[in-house]
């Protein structure tokens, strides 16, 4: 009967993982999901990430429990013959070889792993051209008064159209999240009717491949890609001969709080720009 339970269980907790691997394999990255506040048949990307945790550690222990009752059989194909451990046999050395090629293959970038990772960000891509990506990592938690600072927004015009909206609001110490929650909206959604009465910004949710504006910044963009956006303020500068220091100077002076791993589509984003590539008229004054 322990032996039934144990290997069904096994079994169950594998399909469970097998489905919740499936999800956070094409799942938006964290900030774009929280942002959006993605969901999969009603559940978010922390409960698909939790289930798949808890899973995980159920389907070890079973597998300890698993392998202590059935140590007879697993030392019966190590063994050549009674009493004599085999270490030497085919089936050791392929399933060895198997598992040390995924294992080092992946650190290596060899295909078939590296194609793998590939279509992982492939749909990471995907849903941040869907969804949108936050002014900066996990905005929807900050309260709406820190949101704004950090944005350059004006709390009091942001307060009065949230309130205009029907939303209500109890304090401007309120989470953006928290904002959301209540209306039924996402983060992303509670940041477009802030901008709506705020002058001379714009919605972040931007493509990478938008088309440069007119004058220098075309210049920098000539032959760079679409990957001017997942570049870091640090990579940037280096690229484009830009001095780091007076970058970092000049983005704070406009009330963008930054460092210089901050990629380029974050900087954008939280200082209400079309595209990227704009950022490269800022920084050339």
């Amino acid at each position: 009967m322990f032996r039934k339970i144990t290997s069904l269980t096994s079994f169950f907790s594998f399909i469970v993982l097998i489905i919740t691997s499936v999800v956070l394999y094409i799942v938006p990255q964290g900030r774009v999901a929280y942002w959006a506040d993605w969901t999969l048949f009603g559940l978010s990307k922390e409960q698909w990430g939790d289930i798949h945790i808890c899973t995980g550690v159920l389907f070890l222990v079973i597998s300890i429990l698993h392998i202590w009752l059935n140590w007879k059989p697993i030392l019966a194909y190590l063994k050549k013959k009674a009493g004599d451990a085999n270490f030497t046999s085919p089936a050791f050395y392929i399933s060895l070889a198997i598992t040390l090629f995924v294992t080092f293959g992946t650190l290596a970038e060899l295909p078939p792993m590296k194609q793998v990772l590939e279509f992982s960000k492939y749909f990471q891509a995907r849903g941040e051209t869907k969804y949108g990506i936050p002014p900066y990592g996990h905005a929807e938690l900050s309260p709406l008064q820190i949101f704004c600072k950090r944005m350059g927004l004006d709390v009091d015009k942001a307060a009065a159209s949230i309130r205009n909206a029907g939303i209500e609001l109890e304090s401007t110490k309120e989470p953006i999240k928290s904002i959301a929650n209540k209306a039924g909206l996402t983060p992303k959604e509670v940041h477009e009717i802030i901008l709506k009465d705020q002058p001379g910004k714009k919605s972040s949710v931007k493509k990478d491949t938008d088309s440069a504006p007119q004058g220098q910044e075309q210049s920098h963009s000539a032959g760079t890609g679409t990957g001017i956006g997942r570049m870091s303020l640090e990579q940037y500068c280096a690229k484009f001969n830009l001095d780091l220091n007076t970058s970092l100077g000049i983005l704070r002076e406009k009330g963008v709080v930054i460092d210089k791993d901050t990629p380029i589509k974050e900087i954008a984003g939280a200082l209400g720009l079309d595209s990227p590539r704009a950022i490269s008229t800022l920084l050339n004054p």
